[in-house]
């Protein structure tokens, strides 16, 4: 039960973050945009180092540094991809991807998991991409955001599996290890950027509160997340992941002003019954 709430929070604020910097993304390039909520996730998390009881080993510095690597890459791709859009393929393919890829990865190493849970698993995947689906999904997307969105999918579902594979007592070790490896992942990126483009202009007031917002709720998310990836689970935290499109959904709803359709609530329905019963699986 705990892996299930902890998996399920996580997950919706990852979408709360995602809409902070997606919105960001329109007038930013995403590789700032995806450095400086990198850089305030990096804050947030670092008080868990006093809090939680944390082994430090070489496993689980290098694990937390490639996972944090391929997460700072992701969010970087993840907020292009929403930029260039259709938000409707990008959202649910990401979701699906970063589901599916991981719980394939954990049956194959021997978790083991009831027809319940199984059965749990599937409709909250068929309800994460159901609430992704937009309006726009039925414009055909450009290659490059198709390379984007595919490439997004699979570094997320990388991270999900090296935080899995972390020791399970060396508690914020790989939240620290990952927080820095994203910041100088994504920092590189940008550094690279600015030498072959003239200077960017400076924040205004309502970006910087855009990219803290995303970068506040990534790092309690990934707080959240790791603390539920060191418990049993590796298909059943995978498979929240697919929902964090709800709160991204409902936030463009609710301060963008955008129409909510038919799927958006039968997603929503299916969602929480799938989590229903995975929480009951899980006992």
């Amino acid at each position: 039960m705990t892996v299930v709430v902890l998996g399920l929070i996580s997950s919706l604020l990852y979408g709360v973050s995602d809409f902070f910097g997606a919105v960001a993304s329109r007038s930013r390039p995403a590789a700032d945009v995806a450095l400086g909520a990198l850089v305030v996730a990096t804050a947030a998390v670092l008080p868990a180092l006093a809090l939680v009881d944390s082994v430090w080993s070489v496993e689980a510095v290098v694990l937390g540094a490639v996972a944090g690597a391929a997460a700072g890459l992701g969010v970087m791709l993840l907020y292009a991809a929403l930029a260039a859009g259709p938000v409707g393929f990008v959202s649910p393919v990401v979701a699906l991807m970063s589901a599916v890829l991981p719980a394939l990865v954990g049956f194959a190493t021997g978790e083991r998991t009831t027809a319940w849970a199984l059965a749990a698993l599937a409709a909250i995947v068929v309800g994460g991409v159901l609430i992704g689906l937009e309006p726009e999904a039925s414009l055909r997307p450009r290659p490059r955001t198709v390379v984007l969105t595919l490439v997004t999918g699979l570094v997320y579902a990388a991270y999900f599996v090296c935080i899995d594979a972390t020791p399970p007592d060396s508690g914020a070790v790989p939240m620290l290890s990952d927080s820095v490896a994203a910041v100088v992942a994504v920092g590189v990126v940008v550094l690279l950027r600015r030498r072959r483009a003239a200077g960017a202009a400076r924040l205004s007031r309502r970006e910087v509160a855009l990219i803290v917002a995303a970068g506040l709720t990534q790092g309690v998310a990934t707080i959240l997340l790791i603390t539920a990836l060191h418990l049993p689970g590796l298909a059943i935290v995978a498979a929240l992941s697919a929902l964090y499109p709800v709160t991204t959904v409902g936030l463009a709803v609710v301060v963008l002003h955008e129409r909510i359709r038919l799927q958006h609530v039968a997603g929503l329905a299916v969602a929480v019954l799938g989590v229903a019963g995975l929480a009951l699986a899980r006992g």
